[in-house]
């Protein structure tokens, strides 16, 4: 059944430079023959007179001066015109039928993204928030015996800077899975979830679209910091202070800046996506559920002694920061990457990537931050960690 809504006119409005050329073409060589025709048929005559004479054949046409002179003129140069505009325009229109692939997969992108945008909105808005910008979900605290002890809000983080720090594959995963430790079920049908492969595609196609820009993410991130540290603006940022890291390490815990997407604390530190002041009923007994120090750990290890459990020096877990973990792949002095760890400092759906190297720019965080973070994390004592936690 063919669909004649109104999405066809937008197609047919949205059509490439290379289709009007097309158009343009067999529109004008349509009307050449079309004039062409009329101009050489004489116009009917009164039905009077012998038929020798209403005969077309027999019919007095131009005398030969007429005809061998501005007649023939002028239809000769109609038809050179109409000639060299198509002996132009159908080499212009065949060079360029490459770029009628490249419409037609913006075209899918397109339709793609809008199918995505649809499910968002349905499925992933009320926690993320619209376009992805972050928001808060509803969170159920359950005891070790998986009682109930309260209701709380959670840091749902923002999702428009998600493919910044993730593969497209790495997305995927997580929403075919959930996340573990929060309120994030499994969306897709491998692990239980009610949407089908193709709709999970379509969402991450759409979260492709909204993604924020390297530049415009660092932007923001140095706009949260300056407020945060009391700073009189990102200019004033002292990025060697372990103050910095530890604001950098913590960013949005109070402000709910994006949803908590940029802080390492909502991997890093158990409980601290739970919105203390949001806890039912009040009076509630959580802090064993969310007073935890800052890398006593979560969904990811802990950080307190990372250096030199881990790593043998700062730059070292620096550049962890910048490129993330692989799954199988060994770092560090005998971690093995799961893949869930992210690259803070690299885009890894570059297109620049060469042989597995990444350009070190395209990320989150610049090299400033991600440096000051690290420093911060080196500074975390190991003794206590286990009576702290």
């Amino acid at each position: 059944m063919i669909d004649l809504s109104p999405a066809v006119p937008v197609m047919l409005y949205g059509a490439s430079t290379v289709e009007v050329v097309g158009i343009v073409v067999a529109v004008i060589a349509v009307a050449g023959v079309v004039i062409y025709a009329l101009a050489n048929v004489r116009a009917g005559r009164e039905e009077v007179g012998a038929e020798l004479e209403l005969a077309a054949n027999l019919k007095p046409y131009y005398d030969d001066d007429e005809l061998e002179s501005r007649k023939l003129d002028r239809t000769l140069t109609f038809g050179l015109a109409t000639l060299a505009v198509i002996g132009i325009g159908l080499p212009a229109y065949w060079l360029a039928e490459p770029g009628r692939m490249d419409g037609a997969e913006e075209n899918f992108e397109r339709v793609f993204a809008d199918r995505g945008e649809e499910t968002y909105n349905a499925q992933c808005s009320s926690c993320h928030g619209p376009d992805g910008v972050g928001g808060v979900a509803s969170y159920t605290i359950l005891d070790e015996n998986s009682e109930f002890v309260a209701q709380a809000d959670w840091k749902a983080p923002a999702l428009d800077t998600v493919l910044l720090r993730y593969s497209r594959a790495e997305v995927t995963e997580i929403l075919n899975y959930g996340r573990a430790f929060s309120p994030m079920p499994a969306w897709g049908e491998p692990g239980g979830g009610p949407l089908t492969e193709q709709q999970i595609k379509n969402l991450v196609d759409y979260l492709q679209s909204i993604q924020i820009s390297s530049e415009e993410s660092i932007a923001a991130v140095e706009g949260e910091l300056a407020n945060t540290l009391g700073a009189a603006g990102p200019s004033e940022i002292d990025y060697d202070s372990l103050e910095t890291g530890k604001a950098l390490f913590n960013l949005g815990e109070e402000s709910g800046f994006a949803g908590g997407a940029y802080a390492c604390a909502r991997c890093h530190t158990r409980g601290w996506s739970i919105n203390e002041g949001s806890v039912q009923p009040e009076g509630a007994d959580v802090d064993r559920f969310i007073d935890y120090p800052d890398g006593a750990g979560a969904l990811g290890p802990p950080l307190r002694g990372v250096i030199p459990r881990q790593f043998a020096n700062t730059d070292l877990l620096a550049e962890f920061l910048m490129v993330g973990s692989e799954q199988g792949a060994s770092y560090g002095n005998s971690g093995i990457g799961s893949g869930a760890m992210p690259g803070f400092g690299v885009n890894p759906n570059n297109d620049d990537i060469e042989d597995g190297i990444y350009p070190s720019e395209g990320g989150m965080l610049s090299d400033e931050m991600i440096h000051a973070i690290a420093e911060y994390v080196a500074s975390l004592p190991a003794a206590d960690i286990e009576d702290e936690v």
